[in-house]
């Protein structure tokens, strides 16, 4: 028989989607309990209403879990649970079967709606369940499977739809095809099952539409049809499968729920912390402004409407009422996505753009997908919050974040309330940077989707105007003065009748209650002009005296509107007759919060102004009607401000010169912090303990530090920088110089404000400057340096100020100079240490990756930095602060950038292949990207004149571009066969220098584009910088093959020898203004300068940078280098402070592999992996006669023969070679047979015999006269050999080896004498005799030299400790007193063995604190870890242990003389008799 043809029931069963619909958003609807009730009635159950919901993670309970579980599975094998169980009928089972079935996983899909929050979902399974339950009790009812088919349609219809609220998709992308999908899949399986059911029962579309399907109908055909326990049981299998999927999702959807709850902790980076004096502004009194209320709501909802409201209007108008209203009658973050600010004058330190940003980007964080699309990035730490462009920063938090929710219906799309924006900037108004910012933002806000609301309250100033006629915003403006409308006297009136109805309240027995009367309140509101701030002021007024006659001066004023009229009456009122003394003290409080950089109480403002609490209490209580006081002291309106700095208006008695407020608050914080700054201000009672470890600090700065110590120790300079110097204030100035840095610094440090320090200091000096105090200058000029120069440890510790900081400034800093000695118990430089500044300025932070390039402007002001941040930042040189936001734009690494000559444009260029040219002032990008380079563009740099721009690219080509018109100029200049790395114009602009990784530089005629003359070839790696000298007549190049050279322009001829000296890639050069010098930077981390007639290096090598420096440049004087490293800074150098006192040492040009005493004791020699061998004076630490040259390979080892007449050499190019200390010349043929490296060789005592290991494994004895092999190999090591040396009788030789081990050998027996000598956990690379054969000193990998006994094989006495690197050798003085070991940290030691106690001795106290000391992270450690003194990167590798008695390197040798070093407890005691002298 032919299967039955299946109705189509298409009209009911659900399409699969690959991803629910957002296009609608039901809300929760009440909860229905139905009983067999219409479709129509449960429909109804599903239809959406408005209300507020949140979308909650799932909570079942262990009961409910096991009921639903249970249930299911008990199909199978029984019947459904009780509640469910159909009654006993045998003619209808397998119909009642299904009811059952359809019921539990209803019902198992409403508690699914209920746990996650889908309440039309669960009240629309309610409804069905309770149907079908009828359906089971009621046999009879003839519509019941019509109504029953058609509710589950519905049902099914509420659940797709709420699948597809806004948000929900995203809160489960995670876990998106484990829940979404096995929900689906149920909810399909269920509409399968009944569509079968009802096909195989032959019903039709048809019979349910004409409702002729009666229950007793459809029993008889189920029971009549094909539809056999299997199918029904397959169904019911899929359907048990369909709830087990779902139950795993919802873990996982739990899972995901606690997600969210960990995002809070991220997102919470994104909350501003407003000041405690700050709370929203009144809102409009109930009844009022209905009507401007009425046309925001209407506009709030409308999508046909600009998506910027700008409300505007005079000051004292009620926007900020209005804004306040708004933000309830909207239900913003209630009702409404949405977000609110307030901004206010006096405090814009603090009410910033980015804190508005911020702010709204976590109000709009209740968005489920905003709050994923945030949390998400700021893990991936995408999302710099601490970036000072805001326009990165607007786009980030707000632009990306709103686009993913696009689609949101209007009734519910975001609406953001920003009020008073004419009060950003503070009194800087339209010139603050900050206020610029903001005026951007909104700018980029108009762009936006029409369904992203932004309402804006301000006056009506220029740049906000500007603003406004480009965005056209939809506008309400607040009428005031004769233009006042009705509404708006009526609002006034209604809040002038309430406010006086509650003052007379307070006057029972005297005041009547509708006082003052109708007639009064109608004279008042047209006084007021429609300014609520009037009306407020004049309640205000009014409160704060004897009601009637406060009451008669309001209404005394002339004309409408007149705020300053009402402000002489407020004056007048509350300070009829002031004494001089009174008057003085209302404008120097007024003075001080008018200029205050923030918010400030009353207490600390009488501290600050040194006058009685009471004094300034009386002033605020006065001015109660124009003043909030009970926290931090605020006007309650900007009008005030703007009447007191109006010396035309009416009370000029009272006006304000903001000139003589900040000269007042300069002198008293100049005097509050000589009054209150003292040695160790914070208590602390260790120098152990860094900041940050002392318990309940907090707390105790609280009590150490007061509020007024605190702002004069941050903000000094701010107000000084505005005034002229009177004596007294010089005076003050000088004694803080001279007497209060460091305590200053202990307040700084204390409050993590140092990278503000130097900003402070810079101020000072540049005011110092301005007025040619010569006598402060010098002294201020060494305290930011001191700053930057410690910058990694002040932050850390204040008790090391003095204990690590102070010992180790430079001695001809006029800091050690004015302070050294009053703080005699410190660690002493005995010798070396810091003979002047390390030349480093300032270090420029902001980038969040490594920087690329650097470039001075012209007049030497701004630097400008390139970064792999996809950024280009622009700096004040003398400040470090950064200049306009970063120049954002391309969309890859920003490799290179030049200013203009006339400093007003700046081009980049960029691994995404493009130039972009910006204007220096605004920040803003000049015409289009220039875009004809098909690799990355490396190297930029315009022309003399300015019209011109030239680039490199990996493209191999250099382009030239037309300023005005982007266009390229002439056709590209071909000809490299590698990438071009540089290129820069000649001096006269006719020629352009470029240099490749083909190796070569080349030249080429801007006219023409031909190059000029050949290529000039000589480097061995990549060009990777090149620039024209300041004459045009020579060209300088860096290379990867290590070495920079000159060439000559005409000749096309190197210019002398090339300079070497870097220990890797030269990255980048330039030429001083003058031409004598050259810098360039490396990846060896330093910044080098050169003599270019010598060839020579100039000074010390500039140290600092923690990666590869990328950038160089000269500043215009020639004064200064700027550099960028990989180490995301910029720093800036002074040329004269880097330059190096007295000869210098010299050393070799790679790490230091092997040393070795003469006989005589008076020289050493050294072997290098530079492939020479260099011979030392012991006395001097001079190098002895030129280098010895001639290896092909590392010379791993050297040694002198007996009579100190020759040298032996052992090679990585395998041979072993004999050198004429005199002559310097090789002495025979080279000895050669071993298999691979040389590591290490000997004389025998006699000088007839030599001895070498190799990384063969062997150790082999030659013939010194004839250069044959003495005997057989001997062979034992199982690894390389890396150190052999004779017996002081000839008779022994020891080796040590890779394998850890040192092992002596019997010469005549060829055979291994006793057991190894163990104990190294690296490597032994150095192995030696004592003289008098008794004793082995060995060195190694892990950093240690150890001292063996010959005979027993044990080690005597502990490991010698103090190299940072590997010990490549060691050896015994003939006299076996001292010890020397080199190290690849590029040092040679040398350690007294036999008189350490006499060492001891000279060490005092401190030699046994000394001795067991270690060093991590820069911090000298005791024996138990305590931190005993710091000490700076590049001090670290010089600084001589206990027992060394020299040092030879590159380093700066250091040693200390620790005898009256104080610490821990003591360390307060680094005073000394000094402190009881001063005190």
């Amino acid at each position: 028989m032919e299967p039955k043809p299946k109705p189509n029931w298409k009209f009911w069963k659900k399409k699969k989607s690959s991803k629910p619909s957002t296009s609608a958003l039901p809300t929760p609807a009440p909860t229905l309990v139905v009983a067999a009730t219409s479709a129509t009635a449960i429909a109804a159950s599903a239809a959406p209403v408005e209300t507020n919901s949140t979308i909650s993670p799932v909570i079942l309970d262990n009961q409910t879990t096991q009921h639903t579980l249970v249930s299911t599975e008990a199909n199978s094998t029984s019947n459904p649970p009780e509640r469910h169980a159909p009654p006993s009928h045998p003619h209808v089972s397998k119909t009642e079967a299904w009811l059952s079935r359809a019921t539990l996983f209803l019902t198992f899909t409403k508690s699914v709606a209920e746990g996650v929050g889908l309440t039309p979902l669960k009240a629309a399974c309610e409804g069905v369940v309770t149907l079908l339950e009828a359906v089971q009790t009621v046999q009879d009812n003839r519509s019941a499977w019509n109504e029953l088919v058609l509710a589950i349609k519905a049902h099914l219809n509420t659940f797709k739809r709420q699948l597809g609220q806004v948000g929900i998709s995203d809160i489960l992308e995670e876990v998106e095809s484990s829940l979404r999908d096995p929900i689906e899949e149920y909810f399909n399986d269920v509409t399968d099952l009944l569509a079968n059911i009802l096909a195989e029962s032959g019903i039709t579309e048809a019979d349910i539409k004409t409702n002729k399907l009666t229950i007793s109908i459809l029993v008889q055909r189920i029971g009549t049809t094909k539809l056999e326990a299997g199918v029904i049981n397959d169904y019911r299998l899929r359907l048990q499968t369909a709830q087990s999927k779902i139950m795993q999702s919802l873990l996982l959807y739990i899972a995901s729920s606690v997600g969210n709850s960990k995002d809070d902790a991220v997102l919470a980076k994104l909350q501003f912390t407003k000041p405690s004096n700050i709370s929203r502004p009144r809102e409009c009194v109930k009844g009022t402004r209905t009507d401007i209320l009425s046309e925001c709501k209407e506009w709030s909802v409308n999508e046909d409407t600009p998506n910027i409201l700008w409300i505007k209007g005079h000051p004292g108008g009620g926007k900020s009422a209005i804004a306040s209203s708004l933000v309830n009658e909207l239900g913003i973050k209630k009702k409404r996505l949405g977000s609110s600010f307030f901004f206010q004058r006096q405090n814009a330190t603090t009410m910033t753009t980015p804190a508005l940003w911020r702010t709204v980007a976590y109000d709009l964080a209740r968005h489920p997908t905003i709050r994923k699309t945030l949390a998400t990035r700021m893990k991936k730490e995408e999302i710099d919050l601490e970036t000072p462009n805001i326009d990165v920063l607007f786009q980030q938090l707000i632009q990306d974040s709103l686009t993913k929710v696009e689609d949101i219906p209007i009734e519910q799309s975001p609406i953001v309330v920003i009020d008073a924006l004419d009060e950003c900037g503070g009194l800087e108004g339209q010139r603050a940077k900050d206020r610029k910012d903001l005026i951007r933002t909104l700018d980029s806000w108009s762009q936006l989707p029409r369904n992203f609301k932004l309402i804006v309250t301000s006056r009506e100033e220029s740049d906000i105007t500007r603003l406004f006629s480009r965005t056209q915003p939809h506008t309400i403006e607040l009428s005031t003065g004769e233009k006042t409308d009705a509404q708006s006297k009526e609002d006034i009136q209604s809040f002038l009748r309430i406010e006086f109805q509650t003052i007379a309240e307070r006057y029972p027995e005297s005041l009547s209650a509708d006082w003052p009367g109708s007639k009064i309140i109608e004279d008042l509101a047209v006084k007021a002009g429609g300014l609520f701030i009037w009306a407020s002021t004049a309640i205000k007024l009014v409160e704060a005296g004897e009601p009637e006659e406060q009451l008669k001066q309001a209404l005394s004023g002339k004309g409408t509107g007149d705020m300053n009229g009402l402000y002489v009456q407020v004056i007048n009122t509350s300070f009829p007759s002031p004494s001089v003394q009174v008057v003085q003290n209302l404008l120097s409080v007024v003075g001080t919060v008018i200029v205050a950089k923030e918010p400030l109480r009353l207490s600390a403002v009488a501290q600050l102004l040194s006058i009685a609490k009471s004094a300034a209490e009386h002033i605020c209580t006065g001015l109660q009607s124009v003043m909030e006081s009970r926290e931090e002291l605020r006007f309650r309106h900007q009008s005030f401000v703007d009447f007191l700095l109006d010396p035309g208006s009416d009370a000029s008695n009272f006006s304000i010169s903001l000139g003589k407020a900040h000269e007042a608050l300069a002198s008293r914080c100049l005097k509050i912090m000589r009054d209150e700054l003292r040695f160790n201000i914070g208590n602390i009672e260790s120098s152990y303990t860094l900041n940050d470890e002392i318990p309940g600090l907090e707390s105790r700065l609280e009590k150490c530090i007061s509020p007024h110590l605190l702002y004069a120790s941050r903000f000094w300079t701010t107000h000084l920088e505005e005034v002229s110097p009177s004596p007294e204030v010089l005076e003050d100035v000088r004694y803080f110089l001279r007497n209060q840095f460091l305590f200053w610094l202990e307040v700084i440090s204390l409050h993590q404000l140092v990278n503000g320090g130097v900003v402070i200091l810079l101020v000072l000096l540049k005011w110092l400057k301005r007025r040619g105090l010569e006598d402060l200058i010098a002294l201020a000029s060494d305290m930011p340096k001191f700053i930057t120069h410690f910058n990694t440890l002040i932050p850390q510790s204040v008790p090391h100020i003095y204990l690590s900081a102070l010992p180790f400034v430079s001695e001809e800093s006029w800091i050690a100079k004015e302070y050294g000695h009053r703080y005699p118990n410190t660690v002493k430089i005995e010798q070396g240490g810091d003979r002047k500044w390390s030349g480093s300025l300032n270090i420029l932070s902001g980038h969040s990756e490594g920087v690329l390039s650097v470039a001075w402007s012209t007049d030497g002001r701004r630097v400008l930095s390139g970064s792999y941040d996809n950024t280009v930042r622009m700096w004040d040189a003398e400040t470090g602060q950064q200049h306009v936001s970063s120049l954002e734009g391309h969309d890859s690494r920003v490799r290179a950038m030049a200013f203009s000559p006339d400093g007003r444009w700046v081009v980049s260029g960029s691994s995404d292949k493009t130039l972009r040219i910006w204007d220096v002032e605004t920040g803003q990008q000049y015409g289009s990207s220039l875009e004809d380079h098909h690799g990355q563009v490396q190297s930029v740099a315009f022309s003399p004149d300015g019209r011109r721009i030239v680039s490199g690219s990996f493209d191999k080509t250099v382009r030239i571009w037309d300023v005005e018109t982007g266009q390229q100029h002439g056709p590209s200049l071909v000809g490299h066969d590698g990438w071009v790395q540089s290129v820069a114009f000649s001096p006269d602009g006719r020629r352009i220098v470029s240099g490749s990784s083909d190796n070569t530089v080349r030249i080429w005629d801007v006219e023409t584009g031909r190059q000029h003359g050949p290529s000039f070839k000589g480097h061995d790696g990549w060009v990777q910088s090149v620039a024209f000298s300041p004459d045009g007549r020579r060209i300088v190049s860096g290379s990867s093959d290590h070495t920079v050279r000159i060439w000559d322009v005409e000749t096309g001829r190197q210019h002398g020898p090339s300079l070497e000296g870097h220990n890797g890639w030269f990255q980048s050069v330039a030429f001083s203004p003058d031409g004598r010098r050259i810098v360039s930077g490396s990846e060896d981390k330093t910044v080098w300068i050169w003599d270019v007639e010598t060839g020579k290096k100039h000074g010390p090598s500039l140290e600092g940078h923690n990666g590869w420096v990328q950038s160089v440049v000269f500043s215009p004087d020639g004064q200064r280098i700027v550099s960028g490293s990989e180490d995301k800074t910029v720093r800036i150098w002074d040329v004269e402070a880097g330059q190096q006192h007295g000869p210098s040492l010299g050393g070799h040009d790679g790490l230091v592999s092997s040393v070795a005493f003469s006989p005589d004791g008076r020289r050493i020699v050294s072997g290098s992996y530079d492939k020479t061998v260099q011979i030392w004076d012991l006395k001097t630490g001079q190098q002895h006669g030129p280098s010895l040259e001639g290896h092909d390979g590392w010379v791993q080892s050297i040694a002198f023969s007996p009579d100190g007449r020759r040298i032996v050499s052992g090679s990585s190019d395998k041979t072993v070679r004999i050198w004429d200390v005199e002559t310097g010349q090789q002495h025979g043929p080279s000895l050669e047979g071993h298999n691979d490296l040389v590591q290490s060789v000997a004389f025998s005592p006699d000088g007839r015999r030599i001895v070498s290991g190799s990384s063969d494994h062997t150790v082999r004895i030659w013939n010194g006269e004839t250069g044959r092999q003495h005997g057989q190999s001997l062979e034992g090591h199982d690894g390389l050999i890396s150190s052999v040396a004779f017996s002081t009788d000839g008779r022994r030789i020891v080796s040590g080896s890779y394998d850890k081990t040192v092992r002596i050998w019997d010469v005549e027996a060829g055979r291994q004498h006793g057991s190894s000598l163990e104990g190294h956990d690296g490597w032994v690379q150095s192995v030696a005799f004592s003289t008098d054969g008794r004793r082995i000193v060995s060195g190694s990998y892990d950093k240690t030299v150890r001292i063996w006994d010959a005979e027993t094989g044990r080690q005597h006495g502990s490991s010698l400790e103090g190299h940072n690197g590997c010990v490549q050798s060691v050896a015994f003085s003939p006299d076996s007193r001292r010890i020397a070991s080199a190290s690849d940290d590029k040092t040679v030691r040398i350690w007294d063995v036999q008189h350490a106690p006499l060492l001891e001795m000279s060490f005092n106290k401190a030699s046994s604190l000394l001795n067991a000391s270690r060093m991590t992270d820069g911090w000298i450690r005791g024996a138990n870890s305590e931190r005993l003194f710091w000490v700076a990167p590049h001090l670290q590798m010089g600084l001589f242990p206990p027992f060394q008695t020299l040092f030879i390197g590159q380093y700066i040798q250091t040693r200390l003389d620790m005898s009256k070093f104080v610490h821990g407890a003591a360390w307060t005691q680094v005073r000394g008799d000094w402190a009881e002298a001063s005190a």
